[in-house]
């Protein structure tokens, strides 16, 4: 599954500005070899979760433990029929506590996916992947020490991967956290980590509600049933008491349906749009294209020693045209999934491909993703205030809203 954001037009126009460059806000645009290209990792073991869903636990070949927060996803390069392909998977494992040394991606089969059947079918102990990430920022900020805040979190199918390591997480980190997932799918053989959270939920000591819904439930099914659609999860929400104005954060991910669904009923009872978090998974073979210039383009990066001009070729992604020409860029999934080499368009337009993990708020601030840009003509990008905390920083991947 990809991981991306909501669904805008793809063509990011900046008017021309007079400045000058040496006034701009600029930082270096600097990345590291560890973030600039992928390595390898190994499957350490295979764990089948249902008849279509399968979790790879991984190794760095290294021995350091993998590091990641709550919610952050593995991008995956396999090659399939001689093409690289690079799919996005979140990290399902606990980032801390109990399960958080044994860090596994899950992986569910999807109608004609290249990558996830590959998987899901010839996926085995010592295989070894090439992995960039973690990645990713659909990730729940630590709350005041002792607060007795409550999370929402909603799923639907394969979106309970980054929630399962929210659930677990939070309730480790957080002793006086309230925790309440409704979880939407098909069957009861269709429930991902259905026995995990019935053991969280035991261990829990009331802390953590666990709604399954199930729209083709069998007759000795005695949980709820329905699609999760805005009636069927308003109707949950309502008999378990949730009072949505007092919700400190809500996350959400699953399928565009759900989530669109979702949204406009949280929103719509009370729940603050800035305590919302999305994170939708679809196919990349259903993107929409990005189609930048037919002919060659300048690309110029300003820096805080001054710019560069390049040039991207047709059918060239920005990102692809500054490593190309040997310029250190940040990046990590590399494909519009976790905002990691996001920058400012202050000159120029840029197709993105579409969806992609922009916010509306980033989008109207000129920032595009290089990743998954190309020119319509020439352009001038620099660095953006997110990333130059995070550059003084420790790289680490960017602050989000896809998987």
């Amino acid at each position: 599954s990809l991981v991306h954001g909501r669904r805008p037009a793809p063509l990011v126009p900046r008017s021309v500005r007079q400045r000058d460059a040496s006034q701009a806000q600029v930082v270096v645009l600097a990345g590291t070899p560890s973030r600039t290209v992928s390595r390898r990792i190994k499957v350490a073991k295979v764990a089948r979760e249902t008849p279509d869903a399968v979790s790879l636990y991984l190794e760095e070949l290294d021995g350091h433990p993998l590091r990641f927060r709550a919610g952050q996803f593995m991008s995956v390069d396999v090659v399939v029929d001689g093409v690289r392909l690079r799919r996005a998977y979140s990290l399902a494992a606990p980032a801390a506590g109990p399960g958080s040394e044994a860090p596994h991606i899950t992986i569910k089969r999807v109608p004609d996916g290249r990558v996830s059947n590959v998987l899901n079918d010839g996926a085995h102990e010592g295989m070894l992947l090439d992995v960039l990430g973690p990645s990713g920022s659909f990730v729940l900020e630590p709350g005041t020490a002792g607060a007795a805040r409550h999370i929402l979190l909603v799923a639907g199918g394969s979106g309970i991967t980054p929630i399962m390591s929210l659930v677990a997480t939070t309730l480790h980190q957080e002793p006086s956290a309230r925790v309440t997932l409704v979880y939407g799918n098909r069957s009861e053989r269709d429930v991902i980590f259905l026995e995990r959270l019935t053991e969280l939920v035991s261990a829990s000591e009331g802390r953590l509600t666990v709604e399954h819904v199930l729209s083709d439930a069998t007759p000795a099914w005695q949980g709820a049933r329905g699609l999760l659609d805005g009636a069927t999860l308003g109707a949950r929400l309502a008999a378990l008491g949730v009072d949505l104005p007092a919700v400190a954060e809500c996350f959400v991910c699953g399928p565009t349906p759900m989530m669109d669904a979702a949204r406009e009923l949280l929103l719509s009872r009370g729940l603050p749009k800035e305590r919302l978090h999305e994170e939708r998974f679809g196919s990349p073979e259903a993107r929409t294209e990005a189609r930048g210039a037919d002919t060659p383009q300048p690309m110029t990066l300003r820096r805080s020693s001054g710019s560069r001009t390049l040039v991207v070729q047709p059918g060239q992604t920005l990102l692809d045209a500054a490593l190309a020409g040997g310029e250190p860029m940040p990046f990590s999934c590399a494909m519009g999934g976790c905002g990691a080499c996001k920058l400012v368009c202050v000159e120029g337009s840029v197709a993105m491909e579409e969806p992609n993990c922009l916010s509306d708020a980033e989008r109207a601030d000129g920032y595009v993703l290089t990743c998954v840009g190309r020119p319509v003509g020439p352009v001038t990008l620099r660095a953006g205030g997110a990333l130059v905390e995070r550059e003084r920083g420790s790289l680490v991947e960017r602050e989000r809203g896809s998987r």
